[in-house]
């Protein structure tokens, strides 16, 4: 995987970084969580005990989930509907399985505390509520298509309790498998095609001030981009928090890191909207710029940063991931980050000392 995107601002990311259609999180992983799991099938899942390879993700929106992984590390986890998927045990000498233990219209996920899991396949091969993978011996795996769309709370009949291996999977139209969710210990890279498609107009954005700008044209300083929803009340009031104490932080130690927030919501947060936001949190665009634009072009960035959101309850696009991207002046993707409590800190470690300064 090229840690390399030398278009970047613009769209090569767009190839393989997909995200589940929920606040994804990130890997907090324990005992031996630095190794990434064994090389899977393109659209599989792998089973492990979440203490090992795997990892524990404490996932934002859907709490602490862990033990199946998606391509590399990666948990919960997305695929489109009519997926034929492998699922497949990484562990060497203990047996899982994936069963389905309830569907969900969204998060909190309610995982219940002592399911009635089988050990015994069900569902003929057709992923859906009652769906059971049967015992899986170690290396061994089993075939499924993933046919109606849904959320669906999973977990491992063995260790579900013991271990607390449970996960979600979103089986939604636009998912495309790879690393979701999690980036892994030290963050991961996302692999870019070999030859990326130019684009025949690069998208545009519009600032609180009402300038009109492209991605391509904040090259020369480092560069951290965020997405979010105006009307969200779960991780963007967090991320705003965190990005507004890092830009001060920024322009008082008088670093040449520029932060980006782009609505993932256009339909709903205008430029006015974007603003009105960036006047509440005083924020200066010289360090911190606040952006929307067209649906068309927002979008269009959205893909290019695999940045995914859902109309929730209320209408508004307010589930979503929750990555932070880290580009160092040369517009190279250095690093992905998660939202957290923690996020200003990491922000202005890495804009002070960190992979964001470009190596000479």
């Amino acid at each position: 995987m090229s840690r390399s995107a030398p278009a970047l601002l613009w769209c090569t990311l767009a190839a393989a970084a997909v995200a589940a259609c929920t606040n994804g999180g990130g890997l907090g992983g324990i005992g031996s969580g630095s190794a990434a799991p064994s090389p899977l099938p393109s659209a599989g899942i792998g089973v492990g005990i979440p203490t090992g390879k795997i990892g524990v993700e404490n996932d934002p929106v859907w709490g602490t989930v862990g033990g199946y992984t998606q391509s590399k590390t990666s948990q919960v986890l997305a695929f489109p509907p009519g997926a034929k998927i492998t699922i497949e045990n990484l562990s060497s000498n203990t047996p899982h399985t994936l069963n389905v233990i309830a569907t969900r219209s969204g998060p909190p996920p309610r995982f219940p505390k002592n399911p009635d899991l089988t050990f015994s396949p069900r569902g003929n091969g057709v992923f859906g509520a009652d769906y059971a993978s049967g015992s899986l011996n170690p290396g061994a795996s089993v075939t499924v298509t993933l046919s109606k769309p849904g959320i669906y709370l999973i977990g491992c009949a063995y260790h579900y309790v013991e271990f607390n291996m449970r996960d979600v999977i979103e089986v939604t139209a636009g998912a495309t498998p790879g690393p979701t969710a999690s980036p892994g210990p030290g963050g991961y890279a996302i692999p870019l095609p070999s030859r990326p498609p130019r684009p025949r107009a690069q998208p545009r954005l519009v600032d609180q001030r009402g300038h009109i700008f492209t991605l391509a044209s904040l090259r020369g300083r480092p560069l951290v981009v965020t997405f979010i929803a105006a009307h969200c009340t779960d991780a963007c009031p967090l991320i705003n928090a965190q990005f507004a104490d890092a830009a001060r932080r920024i322009e008082r130690a008088r670093l040449g890191t520029r932060l980006l927030t782009i609505t993932l919501d256009p339909e709903h947060d205008s430029p006015r909207t974007m603003r009105e936001l960036a006047t509440r949190f005083e924020a200066n665009p010289r360090y911190w710029m606040l952006a929307s634009g067209s649906v068309a072009d927002v979008h269009a960035i959205m893909r290019a940063f695999g940045a995914v959101s859902i109309e929730g309850r209320r209408g508004y696009r307010d589930e979503h991931t929750t990555f932070v991207y880290l580009l160092n002046a040369t517009g190279e993707l250095t690093q992905t980050m998660l939202a957290s409590s923690a996020l200003s800190d990491a922000i202005v470690d890495a804009a002070g000392n960190g992979p964001m300064v470009a190596q000479r």
